[in-house]
């Protein structure tokens, strides 16, 4: 997924007010979408194969994507031009990732700089001098379904967390990849309906957040529908702190917190659907609404998976990066979302917008508001 390290201290909080408010933004920020890469002929201005239902972002020097369709994870720098490397995942359908800059995680006795996860219940770890081009299983929970990932920093230790869609809860992995034994009330919400599991797993604004969607039991697929979803707030012991009750949600995956260069939104959460596409905006308790187009109409991402800030050399601070398995999920499709006019140029560096913006190459205008149906319309895991 994201970078997602973020130095947590492990105290207790005390359980916080539910973040349900219905209030809209009174922001007049509006967004454009610029597609950078897609394995679709002529979708952006890159073109790469391997782009098939790409799922999580991490950002280290550059951006990884874990490739869901393709088995695999490639690296792009600036706004998507497209690097060397490329590893197959041997878990197989990567969905999560991070960035590792620490020691620990070892594969082989050298540390993974990149760690994803897989639907199979793999964990495999990525190190280019123990393999420059194969990932390397390092933990497998039969029968697990892990959808999400993240690495945790606290003052005293770091840790893995992986949301598995199968059993709704969240696993915990210390640096030898060992499994730990969570108490129950670690890293759970008892209070959500009967149904809703852990989807995805983030750090953002010194929390951890859990996002959770409705399960088919028949199928295991999440269920679609306004309303649908919940992002759970936790400290790094695991207690709940807070919680983001179904305003604004659809099957959520995607949580990040805003980029640095978007003012407006400053210590905001974001929260990306992949039940329909918006993504939404949180601050202190309050809905700030959906990103909006300069049309009005809230931005559509059919497919939409993951959300990265981007860095001065990846896209510019004003960049959001998105992930998103376009066409069912059987083609895939990255961008950046930037405020309206922000000039993404080759080096990675985001220009103010100016006073008559024009679209750049790839821009994306929003699809129509339309009320979601509870059936997935795009498919997907």
């Amino acid at each position: 997924m994201r970078p997602r390290i973020i130095t947590l201290c492990a105290v207790a909080v005390v359980l916080g007010a539910t973040l349900t408010s219905p209030a809209h933004a009174t922001t007049r920020t509006r967004f454009d979408v610029i597609n950078l890469v897609s394995d679709v002929q002529g979708k952006a201005p890159v073109t790469d194969p391997k782009v098939v239902n790409p799922w999580g972002l991490a950002m280290g020097k550059t951006l990884w994507v874990s490739n869901t369709g393709t088995g695999s994870a490639t690296v792009y720098s600036g706004t998507g031009k497209k690097e060397k490397t490329e590893v197959a995942i041997p878990g197989g359908a990567p969905t999560g990732q991070v960035f590792n800059p620490g020691e620990g995680f070892t594969v082989k006795d050298k540390p993974a700089t990149f760690i994803f996860s897989s639907p199979s219940g793999a964990i495999s770890g990525w190190n280019a001098e123990v393999d420059p081009a194969n990932a390397i299983i390092a933990a497998f929970t039969r029968g697990a379904d892990y959808k999400g990932l993240e690495l945790v920093q606290t003052e005293d230790e770091a840790f893995l967390l992986a949301a598995d869609f199968a059993s709704g809860r969240i696993h915990a992995f210390d640096e030898d990849f060992r499994r730990i034994q969570l108490a129950k009330w670690q890293f759970r919400d008892r209070a959500l309906p009967r149904g809703y599991n852990a989807y995805n797993v983030a750090v953002a604004n010194g929390n951890i957040w859990v996002a959770y969607a409705l399960r088919d039991p028949s199928t295991g697929k999440p269920v679609f529908g306004n309303g649908k979803g919940f992002v759970s707030r936790f400290n790094a012991s695991g207690r709940l702190t807070g919680r983001i009750s179904r305003v604004g949600l659809n099957a959520p995956w995607g949580i990040t917190a805003a980029p640095k260069g978007w003012s407006q939104y400053r210590n905001a959460l974001l929260v990306g659907n992949f039940g329909d596409g918006t993504v939404h905006a949180y601050r202190s308790g309050r809905h700030l609404g959906a990103l909006r187009s300069s049309d009005g109409k809230a931005i559509v991402l059919p497919g939409l998976w993951d959300l990265e800030p981007g860095t001065a050399a990846t896209g510019g601070e004003s960049a959001l990066w998105f992930s998103a398995g376009i066409d069912g999920t059987k083609h895939g499709l990255l961008g950046v979302i930037a405020p309206q006019g922000t000039k993404v140029s080759s080096n990675g560096a985001a220009s103010t917008p100016s006073s008559s913006p024009t679209h750049p190459a790839g821009h994306q205008s929003s699809a129509p508001n339309t009320q979601p149906t509870s059936q997935n319309p795009y498919g997907g895991y």
